[in-house]
């Protein structure tokens, strides 16, 4: 093969050796968000669970379905990823050596809460 291919297989490789971290608060906003759900109608908040874990594992292997987070212009590496069926995003931001979960937004309420405090938290 060619010198190309090695390229893209190396960064490839680089990405999916990438670990992945979940903040303490996007764990709390994930299970209030999936208990509030199970509490209306049971399965609903173990659906929200199933689809987060297939988002996380696709950010895992190295493929990013993500857009840019609206009004985070300073910072190339926030991205989001909407969850179908649900009101929420998967807000992120990748660092050289890993990705970060910092929420697990609704896209409703207090759009953009996490931006305030990002440097306060982490």
């Amino acid at each position: 093969m060619g010198r190309g291919a090695n390229t893209y297989q190396d960064k490839a490789r680089e990405v999916v050796t990438k670990s992945l971290r979940i903040h303490r608060l996007a764990e709390d906003e994930l299970a209030e968000a999936a208990s509030w759900y199970e509490t209306r109608q049971p399965g609903l908040g173990i659906a929200l669970l199933d689809l987060v874990d297939k988002a996380i594992e696709t950010v895992r292997s190295g493929v990013l379905p993500t857009s840019p987070v609206p009004g985070v212009k300073h910072i190339d590496s926030a991205r989001r990823i909407l969850l179908r069926r649900y009101p929420y995003s998967i807000v992120l931001y990748e660092h050289k050596d890993e990705f970060l979960i910092v929420a697990f937004a609704h896209n409703s309420r207090r759009p953009g809460y996490w931006r305030a405090s990002f440097n306060e938290k982490f």
